[in-house]
């Protein structure tokens, strides 16, 4: 038993409710009822048809229609009990969801940890770990939140159900209820796929060790995981262009290799506006040295358990510990590999990429928890808390450090999408004349003439929204603005133009005869800005021509500071065909 002092006794409930309380404020300030990009087919363009659906096999055909490279049911599933609840459409409803999904990923650790009789204080660790704001993108928009923390949790929880060794009843309820789990997350996302090899792996080291009545359920489960493989492929017609990474990896077989440690060293991305040549070198070595200490673990503790029955442990708990990890370091391991496989084409980055980054810190959790469990020496254990707790803290810090400006950008950039969207049916992410901003029109225009979609009203802009859409007044001739044109975008920055202090929201405007539009300023989010909220020399922003209909501009600026609002135009056009 690791021996605390008792005050710091006391206060671990606060201290492990803090990493909590503090992603909730995440969430809460930085969640906004906005969709963006997938979010229009995975839950807009769903809902219409849904609704729209006479009969019961048409509804059946939306909720597992495949949505790009996967199906949804869960995220479809949840939007369904909202609306039937609330007869809305509400994003933040559903990021709050899944923050509760990432609590019940906590949960599941939490369970494990309680048997191993440790205080509160050395399960802090996977906490901070967990809850911080590195995977961004997987907890703060819609659908990779409903997708990646629902099927996370949905297949640890399969597996700590799968793990516990039971002699009696093949087919108990924790059995049942992992079935039912690992089917439900097959069907929302094409990882949850993955939940099946490791839960083979579970059952395969249970019947080698505990008996030939695991073979029947191991049967049963290969037999489901195939029925449920073939049906969730069935009539897909969209792979993304998976079908090349075979190529691509003939090509490039050593960004594939270092894109496995990569991805799974992920956590240690201090460094993510850096080139990716320089920033993948941490995760890339931390990747390294996860993959030895599992090894070693295996080696010594894991593997002679798992293959000699004589070595096994009588206690049950310590069994279903182990069962768990086997499970959870299956369903890691195939992910990293396949990722780093079908993912490198798109560019070495998306090893890092924000939407990625839960499994890296699901790893190191793991790694933490498995490690305390095989270490019997109360010094030895308390060795490894330590360490635990300082990399907890330091990964804590520096990613909420790392990413809050991204979060403020991100927010900032959905509330002008949602403007562009409102007034220009173009501004979720679709490019000009494409056939999902057709769709996009049609769905926006649909689900808010049924009522259950309305825009945000407390966006920064809203005091000045008819101000906007109001032809522009005279050129301000001090204005000058720096224009940059290249094939793709147009970069606009003021030029000696004395901002206000204490800027809180700002974009360039973009306005025509016909069209208003608002492109967020990008250098309000650089760390030192973001933090310190310095005087800025100047505003900048990406003007998309793919965002924008064709037609002549004039440029202008929108600052929100303390002091209010300042709306300006310029005497400069641009022109877009």
């Amino acid at each position: 038993m690791i021996q605390i002092s008792e005050p710091l006794r006391k206060i671990s409930p606060f201290l492990v409710a803090f990493p909590i309380a503090s992603f909730l404020a995440l969430v809460l300030l930085f969640t906004d009822n906005v969709p963006w990009m997938d979010d229009l087919e995975s839950f807009v363009g769903f809902l219409v048809n849904y609704t729209e659906a006479d009969t019961f096999s048409e509804k059946f055909h939306w909720l597992l229609a495949p949505n790009n490279e996967h199906r949804i049911l869960f995220a479809k599933l949840t939007t369904l009990v909202f609306y039937n609840l609330t007869g809305m459409l509400n994003f933040r409803w559903l990021i709050l969801l899944a923050f509760c999904c990432l609590l019940g990923i906590l949960l599941v650790f939490y369970r494990v940890f309680r048997t191993l009789r440790l205080p509160l204080l050395a399960f802090l660790p996977i906490a901070l770990i967990l809850l911080q704001p590195q995977h961004r993108l997987t907890s703060f928009w819609a659908i990779t939140a409903l997708q990646h923390l629902a099927v996370g949790m949905m297949i640890l929880w399969a597996l700590y159900w799968l793990a516990f060794p039971e002699r009696s009843n093949p087919f108990s309820i924790r059995f049942i209820g992992a079935l039912f789990f690992q089917i439900l997350a097959s069907f929302s996302m094409s990882t949850g796929l993955f939940g099946w090899v490791a839960g083979a792996g579970v059952l395969l080291v249970q019947w080698r060790l505990e008996g030939r009545h695991y073979l029947v359920r191991l049967a049963v489960w290969i037999t489901i995981a195939v029925v449920v493989i073939i049906l969730y492929f069935h009539d897909f017609t969209s792979l993304q262009g998976n079908e090349s990474s075979l190529s691509f990896f003939l090509q490039h077989p050593h960004l594939v290799f270092f894109g496995f440690f990569t991805f799974l060293g992920g956590l240690f991305d201090f460094f993510p506006r850096t080139d990716i040549l320089i920033r993948s070198l941490l995760p890339t070595l931390g990747g390294m040295l996860l993959i030895g200490l599992l090894f070693r673990l295996f080696k010594t503790t894991l593997l002679p358990s798992l293959w000699q029955p004589d070595q096994k442990p009588a206690e049950a708990e310590h069994r279903h510990r182990r069962y768990f990890f086997v499970g959870v370091y299956g369903f890691l391991l195939v992910n990293a590999v396949v990722v780093a496989i079908l993912r490198p084409r798109f560019g070495y980055s998306v090893m890092l990429v924000s939407n990625y980054m839960l499994y890296p810190a699901l790893f190191v959790s793991v790694l933490y928890l498995n490690r305390l469990s095989e270490l019997r020496s109360p010094e030895h254990r308390k060795r490894w808390m330590v360490g635990g707790l300082v990399l907890g803290w330091v990964v804590w810090g520096v990613m909420y450090f790392n990413h809050l400006p991204f979060l403020g950008a991100q927010t900032l950039m959905r509330k002008t999408s949602a403007f562009n969207q409102k007034h220009n049916d173009l501004g979720f992410g679709a490019m000009i004349g494409s056939p999902y901003a057709a769709a996009s029109e049609k769905w926006m225009h649909t689900a808010v003439e049924k009522g259950f979609y309305t825009y945000p009203k407390n966006t920064f802009y809203a005091p000045y929204e008819s101000t906007l859409l109001k032809p522009a007044p005279p050129a301000d001739s001090a204005l000058h603005l720096l224009v940059e044109e290249s094939a793709g975008e147009i970069r606009v920055v003021t030029q000696n133009w004395p901002l206000p202090a204490g800027i809180t929201e700002a974009c360039i405007v973009v306005k025509s005869d016909r069209h208003t539009y608002l492109f967020p300023a990008e250098n309000l989010f650089f760390p030192l800005q973001y933090y310190l909220r310095r005087r800025m020399p100047n505003v900048s922003a990406q003007v998309f021509k793919s965002f924008l209909h064709p037609g002549s501009y004039q440029l202008g600026i929108l600052i929100v500071s303390g002091a209010g609002a300042d709306i300006r135009f310029s005497n400069q056009f641009i022109n877009v065909r």
